[in-house]
């Protein structure tokens, strides 16, 4: 009996382990750059997959400046192929501004004029990242770790003044990263209600805030249970009957107080595995501090092969 248990376990143990050659079946996209539309046809190219989605991101108040070039730059991307997808990270609220002014309709047009613009040029069915990473203190004015109820009510806000615009069929994702911050003590305190939502997603790098000593293994499995980490963002996702994105994920290189793991075949494999089930997904290529894949000679050998070349159907 006791042998028999034995061999159930190892054959356990066995199917827990992800094939780790297999090339992952998911919808996958990737930051190269503001604008950058060549850039991300280089990197379809080395990874010999299409489409390969894009993701980039706006300040509404730029309208007239910088967004008038970069929409018109990815609209005759997305108009170049078939299948391909547009994925913005929107700031909720201007630079500068405030939720008291926004709640008042002082952006109202910024956020309208913005949505004309992408309609304008084929991209009135872009998946909308609204106010991402609310939880993040310091990711712009329109965090939500002081003021929970005034992020809800600007989410709905500009949720219904962009669905409104002629043309529009925009998804929106409620995008926040791994870990609580201030008020924000779960993946509900900022959620603005099913009624404003299409998508939900989880930001992940592979760090672990002042843990450099922690092994791969170590820094992943806090990745899943910490508090707002992968488990609770599964379980939030199936009680609200949404689809899971993961909008920005990456390796992260070693030496300041984020701890990143550094070159880390084994965060890409973990990562590979998770999101076989989700709507979207997007390496986050952009040095932000963490470097690129180009930092990473193993992690992005191993990038290829679990990402590169056509999915399995």
């Amino acid at each position: 009996m006791t042998t028999i248990l034995a061999m159930a376990a190892v054959t356990i143990s066995l199917m827990a382990v992800p094939s780790e050659g297999a090339v992952t079946s998911s919808h996958l996209g990737v930051y190269v750059g503001p604008g950058k539309t060549d850039q991300l046809n280089n990197f379809q190219t080395w990874l010999s997959r299409s489409p390969v989605h894009a993701t980039d991101y706006a300040d509404p108040s730029e309208n007239t400046q910088w967004n008038q070039y970069a929409f018109k730059y990815w609209g005759d991307w997305k108009k170049a192929a078939a299948g391909r997808q547009f994925i913005l990270g929107l700031h909720m609220l201007p630079k500068d501004g405030n939720f008291a002014d926004g709640l008042a309709g002082k952006y109202d047009s910024q956020f309208q004029g913005l949505a004309d613009l992408m309609v304008k040029n084929g991209l009135g069915d872009t998946v909308v990242r609204l106010g991402y990473e609310g939880n993040n203190k310091i990711i712009g004015p329109w965090q939500g770790t002081d003021d929970p109820a005034a992020y809800r009510a600007m989410f709905r806000r500009v949720v219904t003044l962009m669905r409104a615009r002629t043309g529009a069929a925009f998804q929106f994702d409620y995008n926040m990263a791994v870990g609580p911050s201030g008020k924000v003590t779960s993946f509900e305190t900022l959620y603005p209600g099913d009624a404003y939502v299409d998508i939900v997603g989880l930001n992940i790098y592979d760090v672990w805030w002042q843990h450099p000593g922690a092994t791969p293994a170590q820094r992943w499995n806090h990745t899943l249970t910490t508090t707002m980490g992968v488990n609770e963002f599964k379980a939030f996702a199936a009680a609200h009957n949404k689809p899971k994105s993961y909008p920005e994920w990456g390796l992260y290189l070693k030496g300041d107080a984020y701890a990143g793991g550094g070159d880390s075949p084994y965060f890409i494999d973990r990562m590979a595995e998770l999101v076989q089930d989700s709507k979207y997904q997007a390496y986050f290529n952009l040095d932000w501090g963490g470097g690129t894949l180009d930092d990473f000679p193993n992690g992005k050998a191993q990038y290829k092969l679990r990402f590169g070349g056509q999915p399995p159907s």
